[in-house]
């Protein structure tokens, strides 16, 4: 397995024309397509201008990766809770608090399994699973038309579908990338994972939608068939564990093109898994640096992403303005998550990742100096790209350092501490400010763990030799 270290190391950069004009199309849609519509369809140019610079045996596969955390279950309690919280809760009268623990349980559920179900897929794959997944959430989504005014119900619903939906979740996902790809391992993990901030942008949009038509619960339905009329078929048509299930090699050569010859081509192996086990990945100080160091910028990123129409408004910014700069902030964070792989591929990765957290450092600096106007939405632009970046730090450093033999179990582990900081981080933001009566302290504090991740970023180190193959059993 080749270590990516250098630019020389890649090939050209070839972009398909069909998947250009593709995206320029969508580009010019923007312009006559409903408001609400507009961020899904610039989502949908995105996509296809990250899919035009992947090798063309590996589009489909990333495709359905994308499509699967589009809909999936990070989506859906990032974005979609949020939208259905203001019927909800008009209909039961339930208070704020009492809808958003939701949250909090999800987080809490998510932080434990994500610690065991990254060795369940390394042992058993991910496509029977994210079949499975796919199906056991759109249920889920279908069920809560029934939603009675229990908040014990709702919970219960919440609580059940990180487990249920677990191969829907980036540890699936992102297991299933680190498998097909190498040397281009960056740009596909970037463009897979873009698929959550494109969930974002299609979720929110389609579900505001669908609750201004049919009601609240008409719109449940409504993600529930999505799931299983569009997320489902291409999954199943797509999604392979390794790209040996369909006669490619890594980063979708085909065999004779790498194989000394025509004889030797016709037989395509998986690759081998290289790199620590996952009790030799915790016993290095490598992967507890990482974990602080995701931990601390989860913590920061949290803290004023999810809450950020709340710190503007605060601010004394209007409520169309404040939503304006969080529609910046969602496209920003696609952007990030698109092309911050990308770079990991061609430079440091952790050099890279460094000097994304430059970009919250400075904006949420300009938040705490009481940012407004056109620096509230240069902040958030700057907020947004880092927020986009994260995932594709975590499975490049996890692939980097520690290899890819128990790469679901080490980057259930990374992606817990990042669950745990971005889950908790929010009730620190409202409690400052409701003990103090402004969010500025915690902004200030957020900027310096910023600084202390980026340096334990750097403390890393030059990647290690992962060439030799396992010859252990996990």
């Amino acid at each position: 397995m080749q270590q990516a270290n250098t630019s020389d190391e890649h090939a050209a950069l070839n972009l398909d024309r069909r998947f250009v004009a593709l995206a320029a199309v969508c580009l010019v849609g923007v312009f006559f397509v409903p408001p609400l519509f507009r961020g899904a369809v610039i989502a949908l140019a995105i996509v296809a201008a990250v899919l035009a610079a992947l090798p063309q045996g590996t589009r489909g596969l990333v495709f359905s990766t994308m499509i699967g955390l589009a809909t999936g279950i990070a989506s859906v309690n990032l974005f979609a809770i949020g939208i259905f919280q203001g019927p909800i809760t008009q209909e039961f009268g339930w208070s704020q608090t009492e809808y958003a623990i939701v949250t909090l349980i999800g987080t809490v559920v998510t932080v434990v399994s994500s610690l065991y179900i990254g060795k369940w897929f390394d042992r058993q794959g991910v496509r029977r699973w994210a079949l499975v997944g796919v199906v056991l959430v759109a249920a889920s989504m279908i069920s809560l038309y029934w939603l009675s005014d229990s908040l014990l119900h709702f919970y219960a619903v919440f609580a059940l579908m990180p487990l249920i939906g677990a191969g829907t979740s980036s540890i699936a996902y992102s297991r299933v990338i680190a498998a097909w790809f190498d040397r281009r391992r960056g740009q596909a993990f970037g463009a897979a994972l873009a698929g959550i901030g494109i969930g974002g942008a299609v979720l929110s949009a389609y579900s505001q939608y669908l609750i201004g038509t049919v009601g609240w619960r008409g719109a449940y339905v409504g993600l529930g068939v999505l799931m299983l009329g569009v997320t489902l078929p291409i999954v199943f048509m797509k999604l392979r564990d390794s790209p040996a299930d369909v006669g490619l090699g890594l980063d979708g050569v085909a065999p004779d093109l790498v194989a000394p010859d025509r004889a030797a081509a016709t037989v395509v192996t998986a690759p081998p898994l290289v790199g620590y086990s996952a009790a030799d990945s915790r016993r290095t100080k490598n992967f507890w640096l990482m974990f602080v160091a995701f931990l601390s910028l989860a913590f920061g990123i949290g803290g004023v992403l999810i809450p950020l129409v709340p710190i503007l408004r605060a601010r004394g910014i209007e409520p169309e303005q404040a939503a304006a700069v969080q529609a910046a902030l969602g496209l920003a964070l696609i952007v990030g998550r698109a092309f911050a792989g990308f770079l990991m591929d061609r430079f440091f990765a952790p050099r890279v990742a460094s000097a994304i957290l430059a970009f919250p450092l400075i904006g949420v600096s300009m938040l705490a100096l009481d940012a407004s106007g056109t620096t509230a939405l240069v902040a958030a632009v700057c907020i947004g790209l880092a927020a986009g970046a994260e995932l594709d730090v975590i499975a490049v450093l996890v692939t980097r350092y520690f290899g890819n033999r128990a790469y679901g179990e080490n980057y259930g582990w990374q992606y817990a501490s990042w669950t745990l900081g971005s889950g908790t981080a929010v009730i620190v933001t409202n409690r400052v400010f409701d003990v103090l009566g402004t969010h500025t302290p915690a902004l200030w504090v957020y900027v310096a763990m910023f600084a202390i991740s980026a340096l334990l970023i750097l403390r890393l180190g030059a990647y290690p030799d992962l060439t030799k193959p396992a010859i252990r059993n996990l």
